[in-house]
């Protein structure tokens, strides 16, 4: 106050303005600590994680070539539409099998009715051979007739099997939910047993490509766990790892080809494509880390902060940190085992926020 007095040159609203700042200045930006949301940080086990660049790739591709000759009257899909396993992709004119599977049905009911022929026949023998009527050259007739009748009407049901399948792959099925790749005929064409149709691969088989390093290859053949990381942030677990690694290295970059074998699923609702980029991460170990929530973190630019309780007053304190898991930072400097940190910095934020400046007293 006495420095104010002594300016008797600075003009009266110009006085009482620094008179406020001054008096601002002498007010002490301590925060009270809340009685609740605080969190005693502390050790946490936590798994490590190998994160890998893997590839996707298709574990099953292949051509599908017709079975049977016909003319192609249908191709419902075209090239990288996604088939469901069972949809029809390619159908052919049946007219020929048609007739064909009409002429084995008859050829069956007629052995048929020439087997219960001779069935009859040979019942009638021996009952009358069993009398000492007939002799036993009629009977060993009867039961050669019979035998004919029956490889006969075996013959037919065969032929009548074949007529059926040749009828049933007029229809391709997709042998498995893919992608079309390539197709390799068109409407109208002619196709004969052989004839490549569509090539395709599998949706659902799939496996993951990374190259490992020498320094980790131990490690990773002893992870039991692995998991993705999802575009989103989420992870998706893939249990025990399904893991073959080449035997050899690469010369130049000293790193071992590994593939892992994903479960069978649908990976398109995960955005899981073959040739894909994946983020892969198998657990080689555990460690002792610091975790604290995200919510106990406030940035000031790039730089990240904590509200720390030091008695009964708060500090801003300045912490490096890394993504952990979900919701939570690992510590990696600025906090030891035993610190005690707001879970809330945004609500202590606000408490900071409400402190008022000291009014300052009339000259």
């Amino acid at each position: 106050m006495r420095f104010m007095q002594q300016m008797p040159s600075i003009l009266p609203g110009k006085k009482q303005l620094m008179m406020k700042l001054i008096a601002g200045l002498s007010v002490l930006f301590t925060l009270q600590a809340q009685s609740s949301d605080w969190l005693t940080v502390q050790p946490t086990n936590t798994p490590q994680w190998l994160e890998l660049s893997s590839q996707a790739e298709a574990v099953s591709q292949a051509t599908v070539s017709a079975q049977t000759s016909g003319r192609i009257v249908e191709l419902p899909f075209d090239v990288n539409d996604i088939v469901p396993q069972g949809a029809v992709i390619v159908r052919f004119t049946d007219i020929e099998q048609q007739a064909r599977l009409k002429q084995a049905q008859a050829s069956v009911r007629e052995a048929q009715s020439r087997f219960d022929e001779q069935q009859k026949e040979l019942l009638r023998v021996r009952d009358i051979h069993s009398k000492g009527l007939v002799a036993k050259a009629a009977l060993d007739m009867a039961e050669a007739n019979f035998s004919a009748a029956k490889a006969r009407r075996d013959q037919a049901n065969a032929a009548q099997a074949e007529a059926s399948e040749q009828l049933e792959q007029t229809v391709v099925r997709a042998p498995y939910t893919g992608i079309l790749q390539q197709r390799f005929v068109e409407l109208g064409e002619l196709a004969v047993p052989g004839k490549p149709l569509l090539r395709g691969l599998s949706l659902e088989h799939m496996r993951l490509i990374s190259q490992l390093p020498q320094s980790q290859l131990q490690a990773a053949q002893q992870s039991q766990n692995a998991e993705l990381v999802l575009a989103n942030g989420d992870l998706l677990p893939l249990g025990s790892p399904n893991l073959t690694i080449a035997p050899q290295a690469n010369s130049q970059s000293h790193s071992f080809q590994m593939r892992l074998e994903l479960p069978k699923a649908d990976y398109t609702t995960y955005a899981i494509y073959p040739g894909s980029w994946q983020r892969l991460r198998l657990q080689i170990g555990s460690a002792e880390q610091l975790l604290i929530p995200t919510s106990a973190v406030i940035w000031r630019g790039e730089v990240s902060m904590v509200y720390l309780k030091q008695g009964e007053a708060v500090l801003l304190q300045p912490v490096r940190i890394k993504d952990a898991a979900s919701n939570q930072y690992q510590i990696l400097s600025g906090l030891t085992a035993g610190a005690e940190i707001a879970t809330d910095a945004s609500a202590q934020l606000a408490v900071g926020l409400s402190v008022q400046f000291a009014k300052p007293q009339q000259p």
